[in-house]
């Protein structure tokens, strides 16, 4: 027995994987079928043979279940296919065999977590490897850096890169990653700092190119930053080259040669959907939206959503006799924005219940005519005849303009006293909303430095914010200002608040949104790069209480709130 599994392993470790998988259909002993089935097992996985490799792993499994090397084989198998769920099972099926506590098992969980992008879930298991001194550190805190961005945690993945930048001083890796980190922020002087620090390292490197991309865009040299991708492009068929070099066309207002990068992009890159998706939002701001809508069901906020899979998504079917459940999805200016298309829907349909953030409840009507509100957890035994998601309503009703979100809203401002919350003088209350998600879709592009506003907070008016994010390059002048914060009151008393307003400035947020569907007189300041929805899309779909002061040059808000101080002054006389 002993003798042939040497035999065996000899021609694995030699990849004579002919001879390996002959001795292994010789094998008659019993007592290693186990074994022998996980080799066939690996056999197959260095022949590429994914589901015969994953077969003969869990024949291993069946003849005995305490074996811990399938597991393992498997959990390599399902990284390599991207199977990253049941990478975590594997994976922690390991841990529960290892009375050891290995760290290199809680790092591969970590990591399996991290591919699938669960990132907090990552990070908290990456620290248990940390702890049982897993020895790989530089590329332990480098990837809790990266989890730490995907979860949205600035200067925990800032402190990470650090970290493993301090075992290793010249990882042209981390270098970038930190300089991508620093001028997605903003920080002018640590920008200087790790350009030089990664052009001296590795000019050549093609992360730096990418990142001296940006770079080139930060100093405001477009041409030089559009010149560069180019030659990256002609050279590689670089795919996040042809992503930035679209971004940047679609920045400055060029969507003809943003068309014709994302289109060269797809004829190198067929099977990528983001690339068609980017594809349908430019569709979108043309008004092409017949094929707009198409591309827009590539969003990844419903590829990625695994919920009610076991139900029929709806594509214009009768629904006289049927029950459809409408999904949330995207953010919840999108959920507020897109909401009216139920009252579109419900005249055609038997019953709609829609399903949304457990923080956005207490804003909308439980009912109203065959329309239910509800959160997840409520509805997870229900049966459905169809599902649709909120955001794909629009193909079916964008040009339907008979309807309006704030019949789904709570507007009734109660019995409550909402003066409590202004300031006790004669001056009017405006709203003032100046940036979005830091993480946001088109930041930092749509939102607006808060010192930008000077000239403005001087005036003799009360000033009332709602955002719950304050970025860091708004912090001190911020909280050196005449600005009252309303960002911890809850939804209801917003509205309320809002309701009592004498106008809302806002950026494109869930504020103004919201602003507008309460009917409040809203004034939005719309980046030149704005989203689809300000564009043709906006003709059939206007809010009445809105006026748009739209950028003219991505490079500067100054027109815009010049136009706002001389309107102020003529309606408030400030």
């Amino acid at each position: 027995m002993a003798e042939t599994l040497k035999k065996i392993i000899d021609y694995l470790n030699e990849n004579n994987l002919d001879k390996a998988y002959e001795l292994c259909d010789q094998n008659t002993d019993k007592k290693i079928e186990h074994v022998i089935k996980n080799i066939k097992g690996v056999i197959s996985l260095k022949r590429k043979k994914f589901e015969i490799a994953k077969s003969e792993f869990l024949k291993s499994i069946e003849l005995d279940k305490k074996f811990i090397d399938p597991y393992k084989n498997l959990f390599k198998l399902n990284l390599k296919i991207g199977d990253f769920k049941s990478a975590i099972e594997n994976a922690k099926k390991i841990i529960d065999f290892d009375v050891q506590k290995n760290p290199i098992a809680y790092f591969n969980l970590a990591l399996a977590h991290d591919l699938n992008k669960d990132y907090k879930k990552a990070i908290e298991i990456y620290k248990i490897a940390d702890n049982l001194n897993f020895k790989e550190k530089k590329i332990l805190f480098n990837n809790m850096a990266k989890c730490s961005w995907g979860a949205q945690q600035i200067d925990n993945a800032k402190n990470y890169y650090l970290k493993a930048l301090e075992i290793d001083q010249n990882d042209k890796l981390i270098i970038n990653n930190l300089l991508i980190i620093y001028l997605r922020i903003g920080e002018k002087d640590k920008i200087e700092q790790f350009y030089k620090k990664a052009e001296q390292i590795d000019e050549n490197y093609i992360e730096f190119k990418l990142n001296k991309s940006d770079y080139f865009l930060f100093k405001d040299k477009i041409e030089n930053a559009i010149e560069l991708l180019k030659s990256i492009i002609e050279d590689t068929k670089n795919y996040t080259a042809y992503t930035k070099l679209a971004k940047i066309y679609s920045i400055i207002g060029n969507n003809k040669k943003a068309i014709e990068t994302v289109e060269e992009a797809i004829t190198n890159y067929p099977n990528i959907k983001d690339l068609k998706f980017t594809r349908g939002m430019l569709h979108l701001i043309e008004g092409n939206f017949k094929e707009g809508w198409e591309f827009y069901e590539l969003r990844d906020s419903i590829v990625k959503d695994t919920s009610f899979q076991n139900i029929k998504t709806w594509k214009g079917e009768n629904l006289k006799d049927s029950t459809i459940l409408v999904t949330s999805e995207q953010g919840m200016g999108d959920i507020l924005q897109f909401s009216k298309f139920l009252i579109n829907l419900s005249s055609s349909s038997k019953k709609i219940d829609f399903v949304i953030f457990d923080k956005l409840l207490p804003i909308f009507k439980s009912n109203f005519n065959n329309i239910n509100i509800y959160k997840k957890s409520e509805i997870l035994e229900n049966k459905y005849d169809y599902k649709i998601s909120i955001g794909s309503l629009n193909k079916y009703f964008y040009k339907d303009n008979n309807s309006n979100s704030s019949d789904l809203i709570n507007l009734s401002s109660d019995k409550k006293d909402y003066s409590k919350f202004f300031l006790n003088n004669k001056k009017k209350n405006i709203g003032l909303v100046w940036s979005g998600n830091f993480f946001g879709p088109r930041e930092p592009y749509r939102s607006i430095e808060l010192k930008n506003f000077k000239n403005l907070l001087n005036f003799d008016l009360n000033f009332y914010s709602f955002q719950n994010e304050i970025w860091d390059r708004d912090k001190e002048f911020f909280l050196k200002s005449n600005i009252i914060d309303l960002s911890k009151e809850n939804f209801v008393d917003m509205i309320g608040i809002i309701k009592k307003l004498d106008l809302m400035i806002s950026t494109d947020t869930f504020f103004l949104h919201l602003a507008c569907i309460c009917n409040k007189e809203t004034w939005g300041l719309i980046s030149a790069s704005s989203d689809w929805r300000w564009y043709e899309y906006y003709k059939y779909n206007p809010y009445k209480s809105l006026k748009i002061f739209k950028q003219s040059n991505y490079k500067s808000w100054h027109s815009v709130i010049s136009q706002i101080e001389k309107n102020l002054k003529d309606e408030f006389s400030c």
